[in-house]
């Protein structure tokens, strides 16, 4: 740590500069000389810190610096990291193996409350970061507020922020952690040019994060800067596999309901697999908000219907519970369905606690601030109702979540009724909750308040479960990844400004580091079928999807639209249940789990943007309207109406295919190749179709099509069978590696790689999946898997070897032969598939699906299965000759 007296003009301010890494300094000008190791928070209350650890943590190298004498300037280097202070003003030049990488356009300005950095702009230079701006990818050239959004004014469309972070990076190979809690504005050269950054805080205290090396492109300085900044902040959280899929929120446990239309009533259409256009089933709910009081006898919403746990507490409760209108019925639906359903948070609402014992009593409370006997024992009986939905719902695949719009222990105020108070530490350990959603009126304050909720909340669920916790925010600040993933605040679905702001808003989160990404589907206000659909499709290929039910127009949940938005739907929920390998193994990545070696993308977040992977993409479109999951699929969504016909079929303008001639993109849907490096125009997207595209040469493991992780079983049907595995291989000239991660989703307790890779050359293409490595508790190895391969024609002749022995190999003639049976021990089967249909996993009654994609069908595939085998000590291997 290096001490040097800064000069600004005739007045000299104590600056401390210090190297934690050669590419990790922190710079302090502190005019009281305090420099204190951590931001002040809002609140002494508020002990969670944006750093993961100290400065002193031997996480850091600690280079020894040293300090030289240059003219006009001091010098303070260590490796190749030098940072330069001007005699005359103190103005700083950070440089990076000689190569100047961020310069101060003037001297830090340090006010009572507020301190300014003005860096210049190097010509072409690029900002990221800043949190969720919503509605941008980019920050450059604009004015960025580091500011949470007053509480409950919901201003989180475009241009909102529900998120904000302390933090931008340049292209040039700089990022800049002001170390602070106070508000700031980041003009990021919208007046002239200059970015200027200040924040409502006296003292400038910043960590200068530098690339490894700033002239190695875009991408590989975004790696740098966001693994410097996930040291200085800590990792992204892991989190469980069940956050991945789809989760359910609402109210259950509030309302009153009607089979017939009431005055007051909202009118909820469901239509299932019926047409969209007919009359579907229709249920009127009554009440709808905070303090709504169930009259006597009407028919009510609960979380078990009739088995509800009611003690003598409950006895004001004069409402029937139907099981039809129970949070269990919803979890039955989906089930009945066929969507894949992962978690369900039942008391998603305001004045929805989880069981009526204690229903609309208050009082309780004596003067020291504990509560009664009786008020805690109404508690310890909502818990027991909650520990029975928890049962129901993880017998049937699904995990049980909370909401929390206040504070997670019983709160000492008498006026607040005793069916709405909480004991967070009971629902975990006694009821089995396995997720927290905190709200706006508990974290709305933002800042320290809202980092610190999050870690309470994440160490809580992590300390009572052993599991790995998932925590869903908003009002964020630096270090919030390290515990929560971050949603982008209530908006309004009903048209497709909706989609259009959330696309660059999850390029940019990503790029603020906050991989754990996550919107309402459709949104939580209004709704539109159509709009909805084609959210449901992009969706599907982000991390995290929830339908924020009961608060607008349309039922949020899947199956509402009828066929053909319900099959549409479930066709993409399970597409993407059959990509959680994938998807977790880039999860693994954006989180650099520990002891992971990633597949070149350590640090890089889930959803990347298109500039990662080509610096020369063409167009705002492609900028800020597509994106990368992982780096071998692109998805291009439908973000607006270009020429779309009455059903909703469209085109999509200004694809852009990175790469160049020598690159092919594969349509994910039809095999049709496209070469990289140009703009796809006019793209025919059929309402049913995503633009969806893979990368040529890319290996991607999967799953065999389910509805949530939890293994099947009696109630669980089409839970996850993890001992049948695919691996998707989709060849071009040349050698191609993915190495797969797996773990049990639930736990850090170690994991499993399994590196897979590709061969074409000479007429001979070899698709080889090498001996798993690595272990957690669990583990099957026994597995049966399946290779497929889009080619462009019948192979003249296929060849299959377990280990080094030769397999016999017996052709089938169907996709359904070949999935349902095993082959012997020995033999392998396989199948050619001329034109594969799309595949869509609805039922027979979704006629106009299954009209829709009739003539629509993929590229040639050949498909290889294996017998059961140790994946632990045979390699399995197919060549396709000619």
């Amino acid at each position: 740590m290096t001490d040097v007296r800064v000069s600004f003009g005739e007045k000299g301010l104590p600056c401390r500069i210090a190297f934690l890494d050669e590419t990790i300094v922190r710079v302090t000008i502190d005019p009281a000389g305090e420099f204190a190791p951590y931001a002040r928070p809002l609140s002494p209350e508020h002990v969670t810190r944006i750093q993961a650890q100290p400065d002193e943590s031997d996480v850091y190298a600690h280079p020894v610096a040293a300090v030289r004498d240059e003219g006009d300037a001091l010098a303070v280097s260590a490796g190749g990291t030098e940072v330069l202070l001007a005699k005359a003003d103190g103005r700083m030049t950070l440089r990076r193996r000689g190569r100047a990488v961020m310069r101060e356009a003037a001297p830090v300005e340090l006010g009572t409350g507020l301190s300014t950095q003005t860096l210049e702009r190097a010509p072409g230079e690029r900002i990221f970061g800043g949190g969720t701006q919503n509605g941008y990818a980019e920050q450059t050239g604009r004015v960025v507020r580091i500011v949470s959004t007053p509480m409950n004014s919901n201003q989180w469309g475009d241009g909102g922020v529900a998120s904000p972070s302390p933090f931008f990076w340049s292209s040039v190979g700089y990022g800049v952690l002001r170390s602070t809690f106070a508000p700031g504005v980041y003009d990021l050269g919208a007046t002239d040019g200059a970015l200027a950054c200040s924040h409502e805080d006296s003292v400038f205290d910043a960590y200068l994060l530098v690339a490894e090396d700033p002239g190695a492109g875009l991408r590989k300085v975004a790696q740098s800067i966001l693994r410097a900044y996930f040291k200085v902040t800590g990792a992204p959280a892991l989190l469980p596999d069940f956050a991945f899929y789809l989760g359910h929120l609402n109210a259950y446990n509030r309302d009153a309901w009607s089979r017939e239309p009431r005055e007051g009533a909202q009118e909820w259409v469901v239509r299932g697999s019926a047409p969209a256009d007919g009359p579907g089933e229709t249920r009127y709910e009554l009440g709808r908000l905070r303090g709504y009081v169930v009259p006597e006898g009407h028919l009510a919403e609960s979380l078990n219907g009739p088995d509800e746990v009611l003690v003598a507490s409950a006895e004001r409760y004069r409402g029937q519970t139907p099981h039809e209108f129970s949070a269990r019925a919803v979890i039955d639906e989906h089930a009945a369905h066929d969507m894949p359903l992962g978690w369900i948070l039942p008391n998603d609402g305001y004045g929805a606690g989880y069981g009526h014992n204690g229903y609309e009593m208050t009082g309780g409370v004596g003067a020291d601030g504990e509560s009664s006997p009786e008020r805690l024992a109404a508690i310890a009986a909502n818990v027991e109702n909650l520990a029975s939905f928890s049962a129901y719902a993880n017998e049937r695949g699904v995990e049980v979540g909370l909401w929390a719009q206040s504070q997670i222990t019983p709160s000492p105020n008498p006026d607040v009724t005793w069916q709405n108070l909480r004991d967070f530490a009971a629902e975990v350990s006694r009821a089995g909750v396995r997720a927290l959603k905190t709200d706006e009126e508990w974290v709305g304050e933002g800042y320290s308040f809202g980092l610190n909720a999050t870690r309470q909340g994440h160490e809580m669920l992590f300390e009572r479960t052993g599991q790995l916790p998932f925590v869903l925010t908003l009002d964020g600040w630096a270090g919030t990844q390290r515990y929560a993933a971050v949603w982008s605040g209530d908006q309004d679905g009903s048209g497709w400004e909706y989609v259009r702001m959330h696309v660059p808003t999850y390029i940019g989160q990503g790029l603020s580091g906050n991989p754990n990404v996550a919107s309402d589907l459709d949104g939580i206000f209004g709704g539109n079928a159509l709009v909805a659909t084609r959210d449901f499709q992009w969706k599907a290929l982000t991390p995290i999807m929830l339908d924020m039910d009961g608060w607008g127009a349309l039922p949020k949940l899947p199956y509402a639209g009828g066929d053909p938005h319900t099959g549409i739907c479930r066709m993409y929920l399970k597409l993407k249940s059959a990509l959680m390998s994938y998807l977790r193994t880039c999860a693994a990545s954006a989180s650099c789990v520990e002891g992971w070696e990633g597949n070149d993308d350590l640090g890089l977040p889930m959803v990347r943007s298109v500039l990662l992977a080509d610096e020369r993409a063409r167009g705002e479109m492609a900028e800020k309207y597509e994106f990368l999951l992982g780096d071998a699929l692109l998805v291009a969504p439908i973000y607006r109406d270009t020429r779309a016909d009455a059903v909703g079929n469209d085109v999509r303008d200004g694809i852009y295919l990175p790469g160049g001639p020598d690159d092919v993109w594969f349509d994910f849907f039809s095999g049709a190749r496209h070469r990289g490096g140009q703009v796809l125009d006019g793209f025919d997207a059929p309402l049913w179709k995503l633009p969806l595209f893979v990368r040529g040469g890319s290996i991607v493991p999967r799953w065999e099509p389910h509805n949530n992780p939890r293994p099947a079983g009696p109630l669980n049907p089409r839970g996850l069978d993890r001992t049948r595995r695919v691996v998707d291989f989709w060849p071009v000239a040349g050698e191609s590696r993915y190495v797969e991660f797996e773990d049990d989703g639930a736990t850090a307790g170690g994991h499993v790689s399994t590196a897979c890779s590709c061969a074409c050359r000479d007429g001979e293409t070899v698709l080889l999946v090498e001996p798993a490595r690595g272990s957690y508790e669990g583990f099957e190895p026994h597995r049966c898997v399946t290779l497929r391969a889009t080619v462009e024609g019948r192979p003249e002749a296929v060849r299959a070897w377990a280990g080094e022995k030769g397999l016999e190999l017996v052709e089938v003639t169907s996709r359904e032969e070949l999935e349902d049976g095993e082959p012997a021990p020995g033999t392998a089967a396989w199948l050619f598939e001329e034109a594969p249909a799309v595949e869509t996993w609805a039922p027979a009654g979704e006629r106009l699906l299954a009209e829709m994609v009739a003539e629509a069908h993929g590229a040639p595939r050949v498909s290889v299965r294996f017998a059961r085998v140790d994946v632990r000590e045979a390699a399995l291997r197919v060549a396709l000759l000619g």
